[in-house]
Parts: structure tokens; sequence; C-alpha cells
């Protein structure tokens, strides 16, 4: 009895011992279950996010990202509230290589969203490295699963420099997207002239002899203009006797430029002709300066004055009288259109010259156009164009401003009240506060010999009305008039026009418009069906 008893105890005993491990081991499980939900966390693709899953976040710039500005401020986004004292510059960095990026973390829009702002510009196409560590946790104080590392370039540039510095100015420095089109653009001074684009750090490697230097981009680029200086030359005009009379023209010149030199008797003598570096007796005379001039106006007492004329002494257009049409800032054509001789825009570009079919040339110096007889420049030509181009277009400043201040003969005031139509005027100076007027189908005589000069000053606009037509007489010359214009210059349909324009803005012409002269302004001109002679 005694055995059975203490054999059906133990078996009781048994039993229950292995109920109860089998209620711990169940309990225990579900503790490591709760555990691992409450303080677990598994990588995820910010998606569907829930309560106790760990933070993720995304940047911008992304992993990976080119061409980043680098004034980039970085973004930082959760997918879930963060507890904003544990986003800062200890759980999010920036470095190139080894060396960290100052900066300010702060909130952005809401709890998820964050900034990292860089204390300064980030270095040109460089790569980056940002961290967000594990520090940085949600509200409910959960941890991302591991540090979230990136990385991104920021855009190359372009740096330019000038040499000598007196030499030009450039345009075209930048950042720009790697592998984009890029134009830098070398725009030389008065008395230099582009000569090639080298690297910083490899003079003697030329790039390019255009002013104009189109590439793409292919990493940083440190550029350097080369300018060269013009050479220049005097030309010195004196009197002899110098009680016989005055001279005009003397001054420096870049060389292959005009110069256009000019004799004046005093009373009771007459000009008989030129010496030294120059000869004949043609006045004015306009010649090539491509050395040091000396050069004498002779002077006779009493006789005929030979190539002296009744009028004011018009200025020089030294290198801009080898232009027929000189602006600064375009030529465009319509039309049936026919230029005789030269064309020149400085300082815009050859863009600037619309509806002439230009041809350049293969010395990318100049080029060629159907209409017009010479040649066509423009200042983003090849040496020496620039060079020429910017002294013809301050010769014609220079010319105007002269020719705006002449005060001797004493000038008629206000003739016709600024309407011409149906007047004859002798040579001289002409002075107007208003704007001048020539009627339609109607004429302006102007009655001179062949050394007579005109010089009209008018304040405001020039307009030549439809089949207006100017009439020289006795041998003037449109050569010798000048029209000065502070306005703009308006030629009508089927007009004839005589003289050099020097206008401060615009000259327009209309279709069928003949002019026999120089248009130079100082903005654009304008054409539309119009024939140009050069006189």
């Amino acid at each position: 009895m005694t055995t059975n008893f203490s054999l059906t105890r133990n078996s009781t005993a048994a039993r229950q011992s292995r109920g109860y491990s089998k209620i711990y081991a169940l309990l225990l499980f579900g503790i490591i279950i709760l555990a691992a939900f409450i303080t677990g966390c598994k990588k995820d693709d910010f998606e569907g996010e829930i309560s106790g899953v760990c933070p993720v976040v995304t940047t911008d710039p992304v992993n990976g990202a080119v061409d980043v500005p680098v004034n980039k401020t970085i973004g930082l986004t959760f997918n879930t509230s963060m507890k904003g004292s544990t986003i800062n510059t200890t759980t999010v960095t920036l470095k190139q290589g080894n060396t960290a990026i100052a900066g300010v973390v702060g909130p952005a829009a809401d709890g998820n969203s964050f900034t990292f702002d860089p204390a300064n510009d980030l270095q040109p196409f460089t790569t980056y490295t940002g961290t967000v560590t594990t520090g940085a946790k949600d509200t409910l104080r959960t941890s991302m699963a591991e540090d979230y590392v990136w990385s991104f370039t920021t855009l190359p540039r372009i740096t330019l420099s000038s040499n000598p510095i007196a030499g030009g100015t450039t345009a075209g420095a930048g950042d720009f997207a790697q592998g984009s089109p890029v134009t830098v653009t070398a725009i030389p001074n008065a008395g230099y002239t582009f000569v090639n684009w080298t690297r910083v750090g490899a003079p003697t490697v030329p790039l390019s002899s255009n002013a104009s230097y189109q590439f793409n981009m292919a990493g940083n680029v440190d550029l350097v203009a080369n300018f060269s200086q013009v050479p220049t030359f005097t030309v010195l005009v004196t009197s002899s006797p110098t009680a016989g009379g005055t001279t005009t023209g003397s001054g420096v010149y870049a060389s292959g430029a005009s110069a256009t030199i000019r004799a004046i008797p005093n009373s009771g003598y007459s000009f008989t002709g030129w010496s030294g570096d120059a000869s004949g007796s043609t006045n004015p005379l306009t010649l090539t300066v491509n050395a040091n001039k000396n050069i004498t106006a002779i002077f006779a007492s009493g006789g005929p004055v030979a190539g002296a004329g009744i009028g004011p002494i018009l200025p020089g257009l030294g290198g801009a009288g080898n232009f027929s049409i000189l602006t600064k800032a375009g030529i465009s054509t319509t039309g049936i259109t026919l230029v005789n001789g030269d064309i020149g825009v400085s300082p815009a570009a050859a863009t600037a010259i619309t509806g002439f079919g230009l041809i350049m040339d293969a010395s990318g110096q100049y080029s060629r156009s159907p209409i017009v007889t010479g040649r066509i420049y423009a200042s983003d030509y090849a040496a020496p164009t620039p060079a020429n181009l910017t002294t013809a277009v301050s010769n014609m400043e220079t010319a105007y401003t002269t020719a705006n201040g002449l005060v001797t003969p004493a000038p008629v005031l206000e003739r016709g009240a600024g309407n011409v139509s149906g007047l004859n005027l002798a040579p001289g100076l002409y002075k107007w506060s208003t704007g001048v007027l020539i009627d339609p189908n109607t004429t302006l005589t102007l009655t001179g010999g062949v050394n007579d000069t005109w010089v009209f000053q008018i304040a405001q606009n020039l307009t030549i009305s439809n089949s207006a037509r100017i009439v020289l007489q006795g041998g003037a010359q449109a050569k010798n008039i000048m029209w000065v214009v502070a306005g703009q210059a308006t030629l009508g349909t089927n007009a004839n026009f005589s003289g050099i324009i020097l206008s401060k803005t615009l000259v327009s012409t209309n279709n069928g418009t003949i002019v026999t002269g120089r248009l130079l302004a100082q903005t654009a001109v304008t054409l539309i069906g119009t024939t140009i002679i050069q006189p």
C-alpha cells in the first residue's frame, strides 16, 4: 500500500510540474514578443509606417545627386514626427572628405521636416557626404535602425580673368550643369585686341582665338582671356607759316585707323598743299595711320584758297569715316536693300546684324553679304577688328559731340521754326531747339560750292517725310553735310536724302529710300528696302 501511494503521488506531482513548465514557457514567449514589438524596429520602405517602427529619412538632394547648387540648403524629411531636440549638429553632419562643414540645423514646415543650412557656400564640382545618426529619435523616442549616409556633387564652375587686367573684360562666368554647352566672351578695351583663351596654369596652350568661345562643361574651368595692346602712332599736323592758318586732325591713333586732317587758312592766305608725310592739295585729307606722321599744311599769302570753302569746320570722323553704316547696337534690314561701302557694329556682336545673310571670311575678321559691296565687321570677329571698331565708335561719338558743340560761324537759329520744307539754305551752321521736318513731296535745297559745308544741330528728331528730297546745287557735296540729331532720324518711303547723319539714338529708313551719305548711330540702324551710297 505504501508503495502504491508513493507512486501515485509522484505521478500526480510530475504531471503538475509539466503543466507549470508549459505555462511559464508561454508567458516567457509572450514577454519576448511584446518586448521586441515595443523596443525593436526594422528597416522599411517609408510606406505604411506604424507606431513602433523606426524613423526613416529622405534627403534633398537625394543620394548620388549631381549639379547641386553651391548655395543649397539641405532638406531632411522623416516618415514620422521627430523629437526636435535630437535633430542637431551632432546627429546631422555634412563633410567634404574628412572636413566637417559648419552649418545650422533647424525645423522646417512641420515636425517631420528639418534643414541643414551650411554657413558658407559649398565648393563647386565637389562631392559631399551627409550623415543622419541613430541619435535622431521620433516623439516615441524610437531611433533609426542605423545611420543614414548619402552623398551628392555640386555644380561645376567657370572662373574668368583678364591678362592684362587693363586689356579688357569678360562675360560668361558662373555655375553650369556638367556637360552643358556654355559660351564665354572677351571684350577688349580701347587700345587692346583679344589674342586667345588659355587655362590658368597653362599660359602657352591656347584653347581658342575666338573672342566668343563655346565648349561643353567638364568640371571646373578657370580661363584667362589674353589681350595685347594695339600699337599706336602719333599724327602731328602743323602750319607753315604759322600765321597762315590752322589745322585739325592731330592726335594719337591705333595702328590701321583712319585720320582726317584739314587745313583752314586765315584771312589773306590760301592753302596750297601738304608736305612731309602727306602730299597733294586734297583738303580735308583722309589717310591710314600705320606709322608716326609729321605733316605740314603749306599756306601762301594771297591768291585763291585751294580746297577751302564757306561754312563751319567739319569734325573729322576718324575710323568712323571708313563706314557707310556704323552703330553700337545693331543693323537690320528687310526688303531689297543695297549698301555701298562697309558696315559695322560694336560693342554689339554679329548676331545684332540681321537680314544680310552674313558669309564669314576665312580670316574671321569680317563677313560678306550679297547686298553689301564692302565688308561687314562686328566686335566678336577676329583681331584686329574689335580694336578697330572700338576706335571707330569712339571717333563717331567724338564727332557727334564736336559737331553738336560748334559755335563758329555764328549759328542760324530756329530757321523755319523747324519745318525746312521748300527752303534754300546757304552753307553755314544751323541750330534748332526742336525737331526738324521736311514735309511729304517737298524739297530742301542746299546751294554752295564743292568745298562748302553745312552742319545742322537738331535737339530733337529729324523727320524726312515720304517722297521728300534734299537737292544739292552749285557743286555742293553730301560728304560736306552733317546732320547732328539728338533724337531719332526717320527717313520716309521713297525719300531722297543727302548727308552724314550723326545720331544719338536710332536711324530708320523706309522702302525706296535713297541715302547719299553715312548713317552713324549710337544705338541702331533699321533699313527697309533702302539704297545707301557712300559719298
